[in-house]
C-alpha cells in the first residue's frame, strides 16, 4: 500500500455515532447566569436613563433661571 493511499484512506471512528446527533457535546445551559446578566443589563440601562433625565431636568432649570433674570 502506498503512502498516498494510506493518507487518503479514512480511519473508522472509534465508536459510531447516530446520523442525527451533533458532532460535539452541547454545554449545559446556565439559566440563572443568563437571568443575572439580563438583570444587570436592565439595571445599567435604568441608571443611564435616570442620569439622562436628571441632566435634562438640570438643563431646563438652568435655562429657566437664565430666562427669568
Amino acid at each position: 500500500m502506498s503512502i498516498a493511499h494510506q493518507i487518503a484512506t479514512r480511519t473508522a471512528p472509534s465508536r459510531p455515532r447516530r446520523p442525527g446527533s451533533p458532532l460535539h457535546a452541547v454545554p449545559a445551559r446556565r439559566r440563572v447566569y443568563a437571568l443575572v446578566r439580563i438583570a444587570c443589563l436592565l439595571s445599567i440601562t435604568a441608571l443611564g436613563a435616570a442620569f439622562a433625565v436628571g441632566m435634562v431636568a438640570i438643563g431646563i432649570m438652568v435655562v429657566a433661571s437664565n430666562l427669568g433674570a
